[in-house]
């Protein structure tokens, strides 16, 4: 796959370069977002998005599930291995760190929402920092009140916020890290790397599968249980719809060098040479999404819509999978198990066929 090694080695001189943004510094938050960008725990997750226009908004969210040393039995110790007690350890470190970055961060921002609870063995801890502001624009903190526990925040030029919730067993964390960048005048989402990236990909790997997907839904499919559809409704409010487009299945042997390739387009291609773009990013370590924001409101229930975007997934099974919705009418959906999934019709969905099976739950992760 030659051009797609090729697109590797120049794009990645985009991800250098903006990683020397990531330094030690005197800042207490890019200190911490430096920290935990390197750790790489099972309880430790990370996702990056990214929504373009006329101001480049890029958020970096980091979720840990810590359990606590201290809650943990003798008999229970004895039965982990090195590296899971290595794991539970730098969980808890993990947590103190976040603690200890946004309390000094709090008299270090220009301005700083913090809240506390302390219960019945049950502690909650929110902190929101706005850290710069923007030329023009005031400093706002948005989702105080009844919302607070989960989307309180500032918009500024530059702002994170830290969730912490916990119990005598472990600990449950959040931090969002957010910066807000003037691109100038807003454009168009232009999809045209996206279509030379699958055209490129299709003739170089002769052994890429290329299937037709349909779904078809109702409100049922969005809350039944287990629920087969995401997305939003249509202009009406219904969430009767159909879908087509086309799923790609990328085999073992080029699985990791697609899925590098494309994450490193999108970064490349939108977030590197066009910020202006009116897009939306998103990419955590085995997923990758790149398309043009979907306005529910202005989705037509009777007229084709034609949405622009690549969903992108490495499975556990090896392979690389990348869905087009080549259009919809009504409600927009994709199947929530989509990699697997080439139709939904009659509250029921088909499988890929002779190469994957659903397994005891109906589904393949």
């Amino acid at each position: 796959m030659k051009k797609a090694i090729i697109l590797i080695a120049v794009c990645s001189m985009v991800v250098a370069c903006s990683s020397e943004k990531k330094r030690n510094t005197t800042d207490p938050i890019e200190n911490l977002i430096s920290y935990l960008d390197g750790k790489k725990t099972d309880q430790t997750h990370r996702t990056v998005t990214y929504e373009g226009g006329s101001v480049l908004k890029t958020k970096v969210e980091y979720y840990c599930i810590a359990p606590k040393w201290e809650s943990l039995k003798p008999e229970e110790i004895k039965n982990f291995t090195k590296e899971q007690l290595d794991d539970i350890k730098e969980g808890e470190e993990i947590v103190d760190s976040c603690l200890r970055a946004f309390r000094w961060g709090c008299s270090f921002a220009r301005q700083c929402y913090h809240k506390e609870n302390h219960v019945l063995d049950k502690d909650t801890v929110l902190f929101a920092l706005a850290l710069a502001a923007m030329d023009g624009e005031r400093i706002e903190l948005k989702g105080v009140g009844s919302y607070e526990d989960y989307s309180v925040g500032y918009k500024a030029a530059r702002a994170a916020t830290m969730q912490m919730k916990a119990n005598k067993q472990c600990s449950d964390i959040r931090v969002e890290y957010i910066t807000r960048e003037e691109k100038g005048r807003e454009a168009p989402f232009n999809d045209r790397p996206l279509k030379d990236f699958l055209k490129n990909t299709t003739e170089e790997i002769d052994s890429v599968k290329i299937y037709e997907t349909y779904y078809e839904y109702t409100f049922d499919d969005f809350t039944g249980n287990p629920a087969l559809m995401a997305g939003f409704h249509d202009e009406n409010g219904s969430f009767d719809g159909k879908a087509t487009g086309h799923l790609y299945v990328v085999p073992e042997s080029h699985a990791k060098e697609v899925f590098e390739a494309l994450k490193l387009t999108i970064l490349n291609d939108y977030v590197g040479l066009n910020p202006n773009q009116k897009f939306t990013i998103t990419i955590r370590d085995n997923e990758v999404f790149v398309g043009e924001p979907i306005d529910g409101d202005k989705c037509s229930s009777t007229q084709p819509n034609y949405p622009k975007g690549i969903m992108g997934k490495l499975s556990v099974d090896g392979h690389f999978y990348m869905l087009v919705i080549d259009q919809f009418i009504g409600a927009y959906a994709e199947p929530i198990h989509w990699h697997h999934i080439l139709s939904i019709k009659d509250h029921k969905a088909e499988f890929i066929p002779d190469v994957h099976k659903p397994n005891k739950d109906g589904w393949i992760d």
